[in-house]
């Protein structure tokens, strides 16, 4: 049986809402089940309740409860969290997510950051951490803890180049540009722990 990826949209505005299911059903086996406006009683539990594959927010259709609710999910370590964002997006923002769209994109170029974050997940379910080599996990926890590359090399006895192409093909495997959306997926597959990601520097 073909795997289907089910998304749960938290969009206020009617007609972005409408586009971003129109966008999503051009993409075979993925759907938008449930568009909610943010404002519902017991957001994250009807959420929750649908048992999605990716949940998609708008952080202005939650503004009053952004952090709470981020936090709920992110306590489910096989749902992908992806912020729907504006180019002007502040960095705080952008950083409570491991994936986002950039919403002020065309057509082409939102398709093809869906397809990034879905990633093999049609193909083959498997854990995410899965994605990556044990050397790019290990690597990977050392940039979460604000190591420069030249630190990671000597720390792992490799080349500055080497480090920079691991990290290169970390990027391109999870489709996450930013540090900090690396510290997110870290944490969120308990790669590195909060703690030691909180006393770094």
């Amino acid at each position: 049986m073909a795997k289907t990826i089910k998304i749960v949209l938290i969009e206020q505005a009617f007609l972005l809402a409408a586009g971003i299911e129109s966008l999503v059903s051009e993409l075979h086996g993925v759907f938008v089940e449930q568009v909610y406006h943010g404002s519902e009683h017991s957001l994250t539990d009807k959420v929750l309740g649908h048992k999605p594959d990716m949940i998609i927010i708008n952080p202005h259709a939650i503004e009053n409860q952004l952090l709470s609710v981020i936090k709920t999910f992110q306590q489910e370590p096989d749902i992908k969290l992806v912020g729907l964002l504006s180019t002007k997006a502040p960095d705080n923002i952008k950083s409570r997510f491991a994936y986002y769209l950039n919403r002020d994109e065309g057509k082409f170029d939102l398709l093809e950051g869906l397809k990034k974050i879905i990633g093999n997940d049609l193909e083959k379910p498997a854990k995410k951490t899965r994605i990556l080599s044990n050397r790019e996990i290990e690597l990977l926890k050392q940039v979460c803890l604000g190591h420069t590359n030249q630190e990671i090399a000597d720390k792992l006895f490799l080349s500055v180049h080497t480090v920079m192409t691991h990290r290169k093909n970390i990027t391109k495997k999870l489709g996450i540009k930013t540090v900090s959306g690396l510290t997110v997926y870290a944490l969120m597959n308990n790669l590195v722990d909060i703690r030691e990601v909180e006393n770094r520097g």
